[in-house]
């Protein structure tokens, strides 16, 4: 069995990383400080509310960088922000590249589409200013027609063992 082959966006790992660090890192300095002052007095309730909200974000955005496609010899796992999806190469029928709210790799199985996010990438202006009658095979970003075209040809080679 060969390794498992790794698709994600190092672009996006680094850029969601960094702002979900620093977004967490955020309201400890701010409790950091608050706790040092020599006369605190009450804590505000929305400073405590913003702080949370902070940390919470920083939280989604840390696992927004780990989105990814693993691809295996036998399976293909998306691991997508809220949910890791699994599937052997038999019972995908479909993997197609599409451009709607920006470029979005699929997986079909079962009948039902899955973004595989790792190897996608939200429109540049965000999802209501997305193409769509750009060509997928000759607009999308490299990385993501890359991606694809190797998500296709695992499937390829997976079906067929």
């Amino acid at each position: 069995m060969s390794r498992p082959r790794v698709l994600r966006s190092l672009a996006g790992l680094l850029f969601f990383s960094v702002s979900g660090g620093v977004l967490i890192c955020l309201p400890l300095l701010a409790a950091l400080a608050f706790l040092t002052a020599a006369d605190p007095g009450p804590v505000p309730a929305g400073l405590i509310a913003a702080m949370t909200g902070f940390a919470l974000l920083g939280a989604f955005l840390l696992r927004i960088a780990l989105v990814r496609v693993v691809l295996h010899d036998d399976h293909v796992q998306l691991v997508n922000p809220l949910r890791t999806f699994r599937f052997y190469w038999f019972d995908v029928e479909d993997i197609d590249l599409v451009s709607s709210g920006g470029w979005i790799v699929r997986v079909w199985a079962g009948g039902v589409p899955r973004w595989a996010w790792g190897v996608s990438r939200i429109g540049q202006f965000g999802l209501p200013f997305a193409s769509v009658h750009d060509d997928p095979a000759k607009d999308a970003p490299r990385f993501v027609h890359d991606g694809y075209r190797e998500m296709r040809a695992a499937w390829k080679r997976g079906s067929r063992a």
